[in-house]
């Protein structure tokens, strides 16, 4: 991955932890405040605005076979940027699009997220649109 730069690793720790289930980490890594502006044409899409509205979020996206695995990660003092694979894997469907999240970092946490999927089309499908 493109580095050992402190947000850089706040973001890698926060992935692992989602891909384990580990909520109480997630919640460490993130801003109270923290906005993620979710694109597409989908129930999930939109701004998840707040700490806890994230964690339900990403509660939700087990139940939807959700996949995460990047490719490279690399930031500064003020952002990361993670390219990604996203995905889902359920019931008569599986389905993978590159995705670009840019994230703002405050102080060691996340404190926004925006998300720029390749394929709107599959995107959208991941979240069940």
């Amino acid at each position: 991955m493109g580095g050992d730069h402190p947000n850089t690793l706040a973001y890698l720790r926060t992935a692992e932890a989602f891909r384990q289930g580990d909520f109480d980490t997630i919640a460490s890594l993130i801003a109270e405040d923290v906005v993620w502006h979710v694109p597409g044409d989908h129930p999930l899409a939109g701004d998840w605005e707040g700490r806890d509205r994230v964690l339900q979020r990403l509660a939700r996206l087990g139940s939807l076979g959700f996949t995460l695995r990047e490719h490279d990660v690399f930031g500064d003092d003020d952002h990361v940027c993670a390219l990604s694979y996203m995905g889902a894997r359920r019931d008569s469907l599986e389905v993978e699009t590159r995705v670009v999240s840019i994230f703002h970092f405050r102080d060691g946490r996340q404190t926004e997220r925006w998300i720029y999927p390749d394929d709107t089309v599959a995107w959208n499908s991941i979240f069940g649109g």
